[in-house]
């Protein structure tokens, strides 16, 4: 059934191209400029710079500020506290990328692992700010309480899981002799970039992509204007909101939706987070039900900021 669900999807997907190559024209390029644009330039020196300190071990060094509180509040190794300030500074998928580079060169445990990537992987701030409150929103007044739920949420849902979490493992940082220490520092440069630009075009053909099925979605033949909103927004976060934030509803009722999305992230941004750490169904069902609790409790505070705005 999978497989005939997939299939049909290409179709669809070839006959939209086939069909609308001027639509679909426009489409793949805002993905391609997307990605060029707002991704390239943010992510890949972060991605190239955080394999080299994870894989050099100077994590310590870089998160040992905050690794105190991190530890006190969740229970965190020092390098999961490492994974938690990059995941929450540069958003996903390089939440979900930390994790597993760090899961990979044995710093973290595997418990670990899945309880960080069930929190850290969300909207950067940067996109949240710029994109999603001034652009979209456009009401600098909402910021403050924009950004307290979006990172509010996955706060409270680790507070949720950190109890089962320390039962089963106590986090500490373990003990790396991996042999990419051995290599020359030349070497271990020249990876770390190739890792990088691998990832970085994976994730440009996941927006590529799916800034194509959005586009599929604009031209079928649906009256609901909501429903497709909320389908674009599904499937691709920055023209979903940009969908839901160029339509004629009230006010709260964009507002509300714009962030209880913006806490799932959609589907692309699920995509992208497995292409970066593949997980085990096990890791992945966990994953998903922390992002629906995310979801759920970003609802629940939305609706009651909504009620004064």
């Amino acid at each position: 059934m999978k497989r005939i669900l997939f299939s049909l999807g290409l179709l669809a997907l070839l006959t939209f191209l086939l069909l609308s190559p001027q639509t679909a024209l426009q489409c793949a390029r805002n993905g391609l400029a997307l990605w060029y644009q707002n991704l390239v330039p943010v992510l890949l020196p972060f991605m190239i710079l955080s394999n080299l300190m994870i894989r050099l071990n100077l994590v310590a060094a870089i998160a040992g500020i905050v690794h105190p509180v991190l530890h006190l509040v969740f229970g965190t190794s020092i390098h999961g506290s490492y994974a938690i300030l990059s995941g929450f500074l540069f958003g996903c998928p390089m939440g979900a990328k930390v994790v597993h580079d760090l899961l990979e060169e044995q710093s973290i445990c595997q418990e670990e692992a899945e309880y960080l990537i069930s929190f850290v992987n969300n909207l950067s701030p940067a996109f949240v700010i710029t994109y999603l409150v001034q652009e979209s929103l456009q009401s600098p007044a909402l910021l403050g309480p924009t950004l307290a739920i979006l990172y509010g949420a996955p706060l409270i849902s680790a507070l949720i899981f950190a109890p089962k979490y320390r039962k089963k493992a106590a986090f500490v940082s373990r003990k790396k002799n991996k042999a990419s220490k051995a290599l020359p520092q030349l070497e271990l440069v020249d990876a770390c970039i190739s890792n990088g630009i691998v990832t970085i075009a994976q994730l440009g053909g996941y927006i590529l992509l799916f800034s194509l099925i959005t586009g599929m979605l604009q031209v079928l033949p649906l009256k609901n204007k909501l429903l497709l909103c909320l389908l674009g927004s599904l499937t691709e976060i920055t023209n979903g909101i940009r969908m839901l934030s160029q339509c004629s509803f009230p006010f709260p009722l964009r507002y509300l939706c714009l962030i209880c999305l913006s806490a799932f992230g959609g589907f692309c941004a699920l995509m992208q987070t497995l292409s970066v750490f593949p997980m085990k169904k096990q890791t992945l069902r966990h994953y998903l039900v922390s992002k629906g609790i995310i979801f759920f409790i970003a609802l629940f505070f939305s609706l009651i900021f909504c009620q004064s705005l």
